[in-house]
């Protein structure tokens, strides 16, 4: 019961020092971490010592998550693909114009052939992935 508790105490405390972190980085422009640090009663190693915890328990939790595959579906027969660009007169490219990348670990090869409605699913897909 005692680690349980002291889990959740845990938990409590990088959600309060998450917070504090995120209200330093919204402060107003031209202010220093110093200055804020000062005006909220944190010492600025304190400051910096609960960012580094915060973001150890972020990288952790993201660490666990097990990798989801989502399926995405096939674009109409009407969308360019490799096969009717050269008929347009348009060369294929087989260097991918954008790479995505984020933090869990989920990347994607967009393509100049890429049509707008397969990009609409791909955003919705990094949007909605757990």
């Amino acid at each position: 019961m005692a680690t349980q508790t002291s889990l959740v105490a845990q938990q409590v405390r990088l959600k309060q020092w998450a917070e504090q972190i995120r209200e330093c980085q919204n402060r107003p422009e031209g202010m220093d971490v110093k200055t804020w640090c000062t005006q909220n009663n944190i010492t600025k190693a304190s400051y910096y010592y609960r960012l580094r915890r915060v973001r150890e328990a972020c990288l952790e939790q993201i660490q666990n998550t097990d990798p989801v595959f989502v399926e995405l579906p096939a674009p109409d027969n009407h969308a360019a693909t490799p096969a009717n660009v050269p008929a347009l007169g348009i060369p294929v490219d087989q260097t991918p114009v954008i790479r995505i990348k984020n933090i869990r670990r989920l990347s994607a090869e967009i393509f100049s052939t890429a049509s707008p409605e397969m990009l609409h699913y791909l955003i919705e897909a990094f949007n909605h992935v757990e």
